[in-house]
């Protein structure tokens, strides 16, 4: 099973940033206009990342 990482978000003038904080190295950005997600860096590819801001919640992806 894999592991569990923390992420904190910082809102920005254009979206919201998501760091690990469990120092993987992962980043993705949120954008606040159209809500597309892109992912700036990979990190831990076997590990799952968790976090919210203000009622927004990225949860474990689903994949066929």
């Amino acid at each position: 099973m894999a592991r569990t990482h923390r992420m904190e978000c910082t809102a920005g003038p254009t979206g919201l940033l998501f760091e690990c904080l469990d120092g993987c190295g992962r980043r993705v950005v949120v954008d606040g206009a159209s809500g597309d997600l892109t992912i700036i860096d990979h990190g831990d590819r076997m590990a799952l990342h968790q976090a919210s801001s203000g009622g927004v919640d990225l949860a474990s992806p689903i994949i066929d």
